[in-house]
């Protein structure tokens, strides 16, 4: 038998195939630029499908909603994906997978994720003071007399405690509001807060609304010097393939929105209100102004659900996003529409040590994060949440019973 020298030692010839055979074994089981294997998702049984249909169909029997869309996902990966019902109560037209959605304030997370992108590029820190970037904050007053003592910083924007008006104190001042005229920009909308002064100490205060992100997205466009949507799209949008998420969507899109409709007592009834849309350099709202798609949201979500990463390309760092999933501050129980046991960073948390997030939007919109049990999903109706809203728990009773947590699994088994 020859013998052969490694590393000065002698080989015999059938040690060195066998072990070159185990690097090349090795070497096949390799993923592309080192990026780890993805888990592989459950495939689920048409009783667990049929359940999450049954939730859609009984809303739709009883004229809650006229359809919807619904996609969950597991480990990261899409496992079921349908749109159920009709656009609009007065037609036949279908609700459709592709039906464009306003989200209202589902764009929350987004603009809270590309502000953790800032904050981990040290470009804005969650704890810059905010006159930092904008100098007329610097000094502001209270409404109720006398200069703010606690410095207002970035976090207290995206966990609505800003002192800055929320939904209930806003009037004239909601985005969109004709009292903005229709040459309105972050800036301008901002300097009229200045002037009225913060309504309590930065930190003091839970007040859920849009002002706080209005800040926060014309502190991006200061920095950058240009403007939030195209940041956003850049940053984020682009990089997870939201090709249909956008602040100003064109006609062809708005004539595919599913008809919209407010709650009342004798049931839905249709919006025929015009929505107040941006113009190109006008005034846009990062809190709730997004337009998106099914698979655009399912995307955003499988980043979260993924810790950052879509494919072998790390888009925000893991623990970046984890301090989204935390009330601010650390004891604050508030929580906007849709409960929990606090507010993080554009999400509620559902539950303490922030495994199980989730958000509404006024329009009709769910999205849920559950880290824990390696799940997540979005709904999109256009029907504001009133009667509607039932449908909610059912839901998320659907969603836990195909993915129990471990305790209630181990016991099942």
């Amino acid at each position: 038998m020859k013998t052969l020298l490694a590393a000065g030692n002698p080989v015999s010839r059938r040690d060195w195939l066998r072990a070159l055979s185990f690097a090349a074994a090795a070497a096949a089981c390799r993923t592309p630029l080192g990026a780890a294997v993805p888990p592989v998702a459950p495939v689920l049984t048409e009783a667990q499908r049929e359940g999450l249909r049954g939730v859609l169909r009984e809303a739709i029997a009883r004229k809650a909603i006229p359809g919807g869309a619904l996609a969950v996902l597991a480990r990261g990966q899409v496992v079921f994906r349908e749109a159920l019902g009709r656009a609009e109560f007065e037609s036949e037209r279908p609700f459709a997978i592709e039906s464009p959605c306003f989200i209202a304030s589902l764009s929350k997370p987004i603009t809270s994720t590309y502000m953790m992108l800032l904050d981990e590029r040290g470009v804005v820190s969650l704890d810059d003071p905010v006159e930092k970037f904008l100098p007329e904050f610097k000094g502001i007053v209270l409404k109720s007399g006398g200069a703010a003592t606690t410095t207002l910083r970035v976090w207290h924007l995206l966990s609505h405690r800003s002192g800055l008006p929320g939904n209930a104190d806003m009037g004239d001042f909601r985005p969109g509001s004709p009292a903005n005229g229709p040459d309105a920009t972050l800036a301008s909308t901002i300097t009229g807060w200045v002037k009225a002064g913060l309504h309590a100490e930065p930190g003091a205060r839970f007040a859920y609304g849009s002002a706080g992100y209005i800040v926060a997205g014309r502190i991006a466009e200061v920095v950058h010097g240009k403007r939030f949507e195209r940041l956003l799209q850049e940053a984020l949008l682009d990089p997870l393939g939201m090709a249909h998420t956008t602040f100003h969507p064109d006609a062809a899109t708005l004539s595919a929105v599913p008809a919209r409709y407010q709650p009342s007592p004798k049931g839905p009834q249709r919006d025929v209100r015009v929505m107040p849309l941006p113009k190109a350099d006008g005034l846009i709202n990062p809190a709730g102004g997004l337009c998106s798609r099914l698979d655009d949201m399912a995307a955003f979500l499988a980043l979260h659900l993924n810790r950052g990463v879509v494919g072998d390309r790390r888009i925000v760092k893991a623990e970046s996003l984890a301090r989204m999933y935390r009330p601010h501050p650390p004891r604050a129980t508030e929580a906007a529409e849709g409960g929990g046991v606090g507010y993080g960073l554009g999400w509620n948390v559902m539950e303490a040590g922030g495994g199980r997030v989730r958000h509404l939007g006024a329009s009709g919109t769910l999205a849920w994060l559950d880290l824990k049990r390696e799940n997540a999903g979005v709904l999109l109706t256009q029907v504001k949440w009133g009667n509607a809203k039932q449908l909610i728990p059912r839901l998320m009773k659907e969603v836990q019973e195909i993915f129990p947590d471990a305790a209630a699994s181990k016991a099942a088994r």
